[in-house]
């Protein structure tokens, strides 16, 4: 079987390392809820640990429990390492052989598995040294794994090349002598004054550093204040030069604005031109006649009308509203000469007895296709006398059917006085 050594993060999450004997990784893995037996059975899966190690001391009550069921060694430090030197000696070692560690309890459990093999390094490569210049071989690890249990390497040897016939005890923590505990304590007590040595010699010249690197920062900062206040002075004047080239831009952009909106009113103007002169060159040939328009069929609209479309004699009017007309409105409009009325809603029948009488036409707007040109009503002069035509043709009928029923009530009496 392969011996082992095995650091141990115990807790929620436990962290596990296992090294050889002679330094190796062979598996490091951490955990949540990790129990008791499932890591006596990962452990066994492995090989045989020869030592449990732990990175505090005294050890925790799991470990003790871990190393029985085991039958392995407890190793303890002497002093509990701090979180500084777990992690240094973890990164090292993992830098070395290329691992990657997960988390805080992997990097725990390898520095306490490292701890332990730096413990014992020194005595383990003396035994393998010795064993080499033995006439009869003996397995290396097998010698290391009884030196750990207190043999010493000459019965070692003979108990395993079965000249000694004692068996070796199970030994879950070895006791450590006074002498040699305080010897211990007093090398790593020197060890750890030797590290914080070396740290405080590290942080004195990253100290001295970056003194240097703060004064060259204070030389560069007052450098760059110069330049500052120079490129400000500089800056101040291309701000001006700036603000001015703004405004004009500003005034620039106003203008291009304004021109675009002329422009606007330009295209319009020459539209509403082009179209003014189409209808007057349509009106010269009589391919458009213009309704001028009356808002309100009462004296008022009729004056406001005279007054803005200069109504004369041969014009045709719209009535846009003929409802408030009479006989006066409309007599008063005939009088000027009009040639067609063409009327939007009912008229009077005052008002149309004075247009019969005068002999204008009155035409509904319904009846007719009116096209509104700058707010200006016009018709075809074919669609309106067409339009005129149906309205005689429907005067005429109904006087036909009017003297019709004359003469039918007329023959009616005769025939009832004989």
């Amino acid at each position: 079987m392969r011996r082992l050594i095995v650091g141990v993060d115990p807790g929620v999450t436990v962290g596990l390392a296992v090294l050889s004997l002679d330094g190796h990784p062979l598996y490091i893995e951490s955990r949540r809820g990790w129990s008791l037996s499932d890591i006596v059975r990962r452990i066994s899966e492995l090989g045989e640990p020869t030592l449990i190690s732990s990175d505090v001391s005294p050890a925790s009550e799991f470990l003790e429990q871990l190393s029985h069921k085991l039958n392995a060694v407890l190793y303890e430090p002497l002093i509990s390492m701090g979180a500084d030197e777990k992690r240094q000696i973890a990164k090292e070692y993992a830098a070395v052989y290329g691992l990657k560690l997960k988390n805080n309890h992997e990097i725990d459990a390898l520095a306490a598995a490292v701890k332990a093999y730096k413990h014992y390094e020194r005595k383990f490569e003396n035994i393998k040294a010795r064993i080499k210049d033995l006439p009869l071989k003996v397995p290396a690890e097998d010698v290391k794994d009884l030196i750990v249990r207190g043999y010493s390497l000459k019965r070692a040897i003979q108990y395993l090349q079965g000249t000694d016939k004692f068996k070796p005890s199970v030994v879950s923590r070895r006791p450590i002598p006074r002498e040699e505990r305080l010897k211990g304590l007093i090398e790593e007590l020197q060890k750890r004054l030797a590290r914080e040595r070396k740290r405080l010699k590290a942080m004195q010249e990253a100290n001295r550093k970056l003194r240097a690197k703060i004064r060259a920062l204070e030389a560069e900062v007052k450098s760059f204040k110069e330049m500052v206040k120079e490129m400000r002075s500089r800056q101040s004047i291309e701000i001006r030069r700036e603000r001015e080239y703004s405004l004009l831009l500003d005034e620039l952009e106003e203008a291009r604005a304004k021109i675009r909106e002329y422009s606007m009113k330009l295209e319009e103007y020459k539209r509403r031109f082009d179209e003014m002169r189409r209808l007057r060159e349509l009106q010269s040939k009589g391919r458009l006649i213009l309704l001028k328009p009356i808002e309100a069929f009462t004296e008022r609209g009729l004056r406001k009308a005279f007054r803005l479309y200069g109504i004369r004699a041969g014009d045709s009017v719209l009535l846009l509203d003929s409802s408030g007309g009479g006989a006066a409105t409309a007599e008063e409009l005939a009088r000027r000469g009009i040639k067609i009325v063409v009327t939007k809603g009912q008229m009077s029948h005052n008002a149309l007895e004075v247009f019969e009488r005068y002999m204008i036409p009155v035409v509904s707007y319904s009846d007719i296709r009116v096209e509104w040109i700058e707010g200006l009503p016009y018709v075809n002069p074919e669609d309106l006398r067409e339009a005129v035509r149906r309205s005689e043709e429907k005067k005429a009928l109904m006087a036909y059917r009017q003297l019709k029923a004359i003469l039918e009530d007329h023959r009616k009496g005769i025939f009832s006085e004989i």
